[in-house]
């Protein structure tokens, strides 16, 4: 019996040996063939005829011990291989995933948070908040600092979103100076607003780059929305209240409401009874006169866009205007606003000026120049008679721009205007490096100028700097006779001043009959050599 196991075991054994010397020796020729081994040992064997088989045995130990090692080296490289381009992976899976300035994730990663969110097994959760984060007034930070500067600002953003963020919490950036936040599922609303409130106050903190300190601040819009809702409806929801903070004053943080919804809709409609508008000239120019505080005289008449709405009567200014900008149509509203008002102007008394407002977005319009030069012959308007109204946002955005454009348009004979003087940007530099014929005083600092010792102020040094620059001053927003009685009292008074206390803005054809009448003798009289000044006088 054991000597029968025996040769069973023997067999075995024998049959596994030769099992594995087949399947080595299949490996070895597979391989050899791959390489060509085989007919390099030809070739090697015709050379050495003469070898013994002890030589050949050698010789073919010898190849199978660089074969094994060849296997372990290749195998070793393979191993590598396979670790660089999953390596390699990684890394472009986080640069898919991630923004390569902040480090932060980006908004396809956002997007895939919200929906793992949805479908993870472990979220009891059927609601999470959405806050939508934006710098206020980021543009400016690039157009006075630079680019470079502009990105050290979002990289220490985001450092200090994440230093506030708690765990569970996820932070993304959408793109230029927006970001996005959820909070950690089961997050309640006193969480959310003290988030909100630290993200605040961490964010408002001026920013230190190279010796440099740079003012910041953010705006944040919140909502909470249910699990399933979708990502472009938690970004939208958390956007329009967003824009409710920034319409609040910026540097704060809104809830989004039902109420907010209706108002999105209702801006919707708007647009879209803007396109038209605009594309059939139907916002028509007011013009509001303007006069000479010294004499009474009426010196020229300011043009202010108005829309009618068919149904929802008059449309504020600063309502249209604003989406005019955000869907593009500014530029075209302006030029629209130019045409229309010099061909209601033409036929006014020639020493009449004519103010016209420039978008900052219209006036980096590269025809700017042409468009003024194509309107004014197509209209016969004098360009002596035009006078073009621009705030600093229009110079800071591309002052290279802005000053080659000014300096062209006084070629034609235009004057330029610097508007809603003291609330812009390094007003002093442009005014020295810039050829303004007039400022025009912003009504803020003007309303109500009487009761107010800080606006005096205000005006008192705006008012000795233009003297001082020989430039001419234009007091907008007066709005009552104590504020005319304060301006004329100073020592150094504005030459014109326009507002309520004077005149309302009117449309073209109503002016026209108050030339005619109220106004002709107002106008005529005060150029007469003799003739005592005409008083201040008010449209009806």
């Amino acid at each position: 019996m054991e000597g029968g196991l025996y040769k069973l075991l023997k067999g075995l054994k024998a049959h596994t040996t030769a099992i594995i010397i087949t399947l080595t020796t299949l490996l070895t020729f597979s391989i050899s063939a791959e390489y060509e081994l085989l007919e390099a040992f030809y070739e090697a064997s015709r050379a050495h005829e003469d070898w013994e088989l002890d030589e050949l045995a050698i010789l073919v130990l010898n190849l199978t011990v660089g074969l094994i090692w060849f296997l372990i080296v290749r195998s070793r490289q393979l191993s590598r291989a396979v670790k660089e381009r999953d390596k390699a992976e990684k890394a472009a899976q986080k640069i898919a995933r991630h923004d390569a300035l902040t480090g932060l994730a980006n908004r396809r990663a956002f997007s895939d948070h919200i929906e793992n969110l949805k479908l993870s097994e472990t979220t009891t959760e059927k609601s999470i908040m959405v806050m939508m984060l934006d710098l206020d007034r980021f543009k400016a930070v690039n157009d006075l600092h630079g680019h470079a500067s502009g990105d050290y600002v979002l990289t220490e953003t985001a450092k200090r979103i994440t230093d506030v963020m708690g765990d569970g919490d996820f932070a993304a950036r959408l793109g230029g100076d927006e970001f996005a936040i959820t909070l950690a599922p089961g997050s309640t609303v006193e969480r959310a607003e003290r988030i909100a409130r630290r993200l605040l106050t961490a964010i408002a903190k001026p920013v230190n780059n190279e010796g440099t300190k740079i003012p910041l601040g953010a705006s944040i819009g919140v909502s909470r929305i249910v699990l399933g809702q979708g990502v472009s409806i938690a970004l939208q929801l958390a956007d329009q209240a967003l824009y409710t903070a920034k319409k609040a004053g910026r540097g704060q943080f809104a809830w989004y409401n039902v109420e907010m919804d209706e108002s999105a809709k209702e801006r919707q409609q708007l647009e879209q009874d803007l396109r038209l508008t605009v594309r059939n000239e139907a916002i028509i120019p007011y013009f509001q006169p303007v006069f000479c505080m010294a004499t009474g005289k009426l010196c020229g008449f300011e043009a202010l866009a108005r829309w009618r709405h068919p149904d929802k009567g008059m449309i504020s200014p600063e309502i249209f205007i604003e989406i005019a900008e955000d869907i593009g149509l500014i530029s075209q509203l302006g030029w629209s606003m130019l045409e229309q008002a010099c061909k209601s102007a033409g036929e006014w008394d020639p020493s009449l000026k004519l103010a016209v407002n420039f978008s900052p977005v219209q006036f980096r319009d590269p025809n700017l120049v042409v468009m003024v030069r194509k309107i004014l012959r197509e209209t016969g308007f004098d360009p002596q008679r035009l006078e073009i109204e621009i705030t600093e946002t229009a110079i800071v955005l591309d002052f290279d721009l802005a000053k080659r454009s000014i300096e062209q348009l006084r070629e034609l004979g235009v004057s330029l205007a610097l508007d809603d003087f003291g609330t812009g940007f390094s007003s002093l530099s442009n005014l020295r490096l810039l050829p303004f014929d007039r400022l025009k005083i912003d009504r803020s600092f003007v309303t109500g100028i009487y009761s107010c010792p800080e606006n005096q102020k205000i005006v008192a040094g705006i008012l000795a700097l233009a003297n001082e620059l020989e430039l001419t001053v234009t007091a907008e927003g007066v709005e009552n006779l104590q504020d005319h009685q304060f301006l004329m009292s100073m020592e150094y008074q504005c030459q014109q001043a326009q507002g309520y206390h004077y005149a309302k803005p009117l449309p073209g054809d109503e002016i026209d009959r108050q030339l005619e009448t109220k106004w002709s003798n107002l106008h005529r009289n005060s150029d007469q050599d003799g003739v005592e000044p005409a008083p201040f006088a008010k449209f009806a």
